[in-house]
Formats: C-alpha cells, sequence, structure tokens
C-alpha cells in the first residue's frame, strides 16, 4: 500500500527563506526530494502561516491562521489545529520538519528535532519573544508520536531539555550530495576565487553569523598567526546575518587589511568551488546537532578543523583535527600546522572525503521512511 505522508513545506516557500537555505532549509529540500522518488510513499505538501500560504504553489495544503496563535490555541485548550481534520483525511502520517508541529487527532505526527539550543542555551537563541517561544517548543513536541534525531550526541539532549523519552527517538543522521563529490576544474576555482576578491592559499569558514558559531574566536586565532603566514593566506568567512551579529560583522569589516575577507551570500555552486578551492576548512563551532558544513567540507577533499563540542566528534571522528573550541591558540596552531605540514593535511583530505561517504541523503531519505511507515 501506498503510504500518504504529510510533509511540513513551510521553509521551502517562505519568501524569507527560501533563496538562501540554512540547515534545516537544506534538509527539509533533500529529504522531500528523496521521499517523493520512494515509490511506496505520496508526499503531501503542507505549509503554515499566512505568509507561506500565500506564496505557496497549487496543491499544497495550507494551515491559514497565525502559527504562534494556533499553537496556543492547541496547548491550552487542548484543540487540534483549523483544519487539522481535513488534513487528517488525506493522510496517514504527518512529518514536521522544521520544529512547526500540528497537532493532529488520530493521524500520527513524527517530528525532527535538530538540536536543543533553545532550551539547553537560550543565550544563544534569538531574545525576541524567547520564553513564549521555548514554552510553545517544549510543549508541541509532546504531541509528535515519534522524534528524529539528527546525530547520537542530539538523544541525551532531547531527553534532557524536551522531556522525550528515548524510545520515542529514532537517529537519522543528515547526508551530503553527490554534488559535492565532482572535483571542480581549476579553472572554475579561479574563476570563482577572483570573482569574490579571494587569493589562492585560503582558510574558509562558512556559517550563519551568530555567537554559537565562534567566528570571533576564529578572527582572532588568524589575526595571532605569524605575518608570513597571514601574508600567503587569507581567511574568508561565508555566511549571511543571523542575530547578535553586529561585533562580529564590525570585527570581519575592521580587519579586512589583514587578510579578513567576508562574503555575505554566494549561490551553491560558487560555494563548492570555494571548499574545493580552500587550505582548510575550519569550524569550531560551540555548539552543533551534527555540522553539516563539516561533511561538505569532507566531500570536497579539504582538510577540516572542528571543536571538540557536541555532535562534532561524532561527525568528524578520526577524520578531521579536533580543538577546544574556546582556546584561540589551539585554533591557530592547527591552522599554522595545515600550512607546515602538507603531509598531515593531505591525509586529512584522503580521511574526510571517505567519511563523508558514510553521510548521504539518500541513507538519511531511507531511515527516515522506515520511521514513518512503522507509525502508520
Amino acid at each position: 500500500m501506498t503510504l500518504r505522508v504529510g510533509f511540513s513545506d513551510t521553509v521551502l516557500v517562505d519568501p524569507l527563506m527560501r533563496d538562501s537555505l540554512d540547515g534545516i532549509g537544506i534538509y527539509t529540500r533533500e529529504l522531500r526530494a528523496r521521499l517523493a522518488e520512494d515509490a511506496g510513499i505520496a508526499l503531501m505538501p503542507v505549509v503554515m502561516g499566512p505568509r507561506t500560504s500565500r506564496a505557496a504553489p497549487p496543491g499544497v495544503f495550507t494551515f491559514q491562521g497565525r502559527p504562534s496563535i494556533e499553537t496556543v490555541r492547541s496547548i491550552v485548550l487542548g484543540a487540534p489545529f483549523r483544519g487539522a481534520s481535513k488534513l487528517a483525511e488525506r493522510i496517514d502520517v504527518y512529518l514536521a520538519t522544521d520544529y512547526r508541529i500540528p497537532r493532529l487527532r488520530g493521524t500520527p505526527v513524527c517530528a525532527t528535532i535538530f538540536d536543543a539550543i533553545p532550551l539547553s542555551h537560550p543565550e544563544w537563541a534569538n531574545p525576541q519573544m524567547r520564553r513564549a517561544k521555548n514554552w510553545i517548543l517544549r510543549h508541541s513536541i509532546q504531541w509528535a508520536d515519534r522524534v528524529l534525531a539528527i546525530s547520537q550526541a542530539m538523544v541525551p539532549e532531547i531527553v534532557e531539555h524536551y522531556g522525550i523519552s528515548q524510545d520515542r527517538i529514532a537517529v537519522t543522521p543528515l547526508g551530503v550530495g553527490d554534488e559535492w563529490f565532482i572535483a571542480e576544474s581549476p579553472v572554475r576555482i579561479r574563476e570563482v576565487r577572483e570573482h569574490h576578491g579571494v587569493a589562492p592559499g585560503y582558510f574558509l569558514s562558512v556559517g550563519t553569523l551568530q555567537p554559537r558559531k565562534n567566528i570571533a574566536r576564529v578572527v582572532e586565532a588568524y589575526l595571532r598567526l605569524p605575518s608570513a603566514i597571514r601574508a600567503e593566506h587569507q581567511l574568508v568567512v561565508v555566511g549571511k546575518v543571523g542575530w547578535s551579529a553586529a561585533s562580529t560583522v564590525e570585527s570581519l569589516r575592521r580587519h579586512v587589511s589583514s587578510g579578513v575577507r567576508w562574503l555575505e551570500r554566494i549561490p551553491d555552486d560558487e560555494l563548492r568551488s570555494l571548499y574545493q578551492g580552500a587550505t582548510a576548512f575550519v569550524f569550531p563551532s560551540l555548539y552543533e546537532g551534527f555540522g553539516l558544513p563539516v561533511v561538505e567540507a569532507f566531500a570536497s577533499g579539504t582538510p577540516v578543523i572542528a571543536s571538540t563540542g557536541t555532535s562534532l566528534p561524532e561527525i568528524v571522528g578520526d577524520a578531521g583535527c579536533l580543538v577546544d573550541a574556546l582556546d584561540v591558540g589551539a585554533i591557530g596552531a592547527a591552522l599554522e600546522r595545515v600550512v607546515d605540514d602538507p603531509a598531515w593535511a593531505d591525509a586529512l583530505r584522503v580521511k574526510g572525503r571517505e567519511r563523508a561517504k558514510r553521510y548521504s541523503w539518500d541513507a538519511c531519505a531511507s531511515l527516515t521512511a522506515a520511521v514513518l511507515r512503522e507509525m502508520a
């Protein structure tokens, strides 16, 4: 029998997000594409919210009400979302990929939880209506019959901070597309680099500018490098402005003359070229539910420097260099070693490519489909 799956499409049609997808958006896009290719699954795309509902293409089921008001109504009154009964008639199970979790009576709901940052580290979350949002999030997750975690490291975090029992959690690691393994030509890499004003030999860091990404320490570590190294190796930071990023943006702009280059937005195909042209990828994040940019760097054949926190040791294994995210000296020493020890850097490139093969969107979709079939 064909499994009818309601699938959260909101981030893919949101006019504010669809042109610059973050990790949740990439996950939603890739998982949707692969589940749609499963002959045993019929997807019913679903969108929540007035802005996204207006932007939704034909054939998409929409919740017209404001998500926050509808969510509070469901929590306080124990009522399902308006329109939930109509949706329930058309699906066998619902998958929430983006924290927008509807309450559906009689229809099982599966929700992907990427991390516990809003509850475990509220100082790293947007302060706007933080307490109300966290209260709603903690309660709405309880409506999910099953929860998907994106790494083993997140399981105890979800249990502790969301109060979800471990037997309700399945782990479905994220993936990297086949296109990341395709070698770009030297000409293409040079063209992209020159288009963005980047000199050869650069260090690369990628991620939304926000406190937990630890970009300030990356810049500090870079500025402490010997001047001879900085003269030959720029620090290129790629990332759109997130919340509480004013000091980071100011630092990136202030140190342009010292070799720091900030690129706010670039297309995916150009980003792949930048990864492949980098001397090293540096990602000493303070907290990651998975760390997708690390796997993208692995697939690109770029040596990876990452932190020892949360999921990153699980994802990196022995294929990268792990450092204390708070230790500026350790970050700088790793950058310096990549330059001074080419044999070590080459070994990391080989190990990283092999490590990346463990993580595919096909595998993620297969594990997800298995959970959905168990629930229906």
